[in-house]
């Protein structure tokens, strides 16, 4: 059982790779931890985006750290924000730490008793771009008070 995981997770990491230099993406791979780090620029902020391949859980999970903080008193703003946004969202969501102040997106794809594509990955990482350059700008203004959540809201709502 093992060794047909790690087979399937093997087969997976390197049709992520080949989906990866058929779209002429730079990223750098980790062969053994079967993950690849990459990024793309946004229409305003740089997206650094990391693809993990599990082979115990047979995941596939696609992270994006924001490049920034929010500040501690625009932390429930933030919190009221992301959870508007999450309701919206077909795939991938976006987590929050409060404590912290940190957001990350993420997106998964299981691949149990699965044949991967390269078309799930072209999707997860389009469709992730997509989503994180639409709202990555619109909370850094939420955290930086350029925009009240007042304001974000009804900029939400009427997309």
């Amino acid at each position: 059982m093992a060794e047909e995981k790690s087979a399937r997770a093997q087969k997976v990491y390197k049709t992520l790779c080949a989906t990866l230099e058929s779209h002429d993406w730079k990223y750098k791979r980790d062969d053994y931890d079967l993950s690849i780090e990459c990024g793309a620029q946004g229409d305003d902020l740089p997206m650094d985006i990391s693809v993990k391949v599990e082979t115990d859980r047979q995941l596939i999970m696609l992270l994006s750290h924001l490049p920034f903080v929010i500040p501690e008193e625009k932390r429930l703003d933030a919190a009221i924000a992301i959870s508007i946004i999450n309701n919206m969202l077909i795939d991938g969501s976006f987590d929050y730490d409060i404590v912290h102040g940190h957001i990350l997106f993420r997106m998964t794809s299981s691949f149990i008793e699965s044949e991967i594509s390269s078309d799930l990955f072209t999707y997860m990482l389009m469709g992730s771009c997509y989503i994180i350059d639409e709202y990555n700008d619109k909370l850094l203004m939420l955290g930086k008070g350029m925009i009240t959540i007042e304001k974000f809201i009804s900029n939400i709502s009427n997309n």
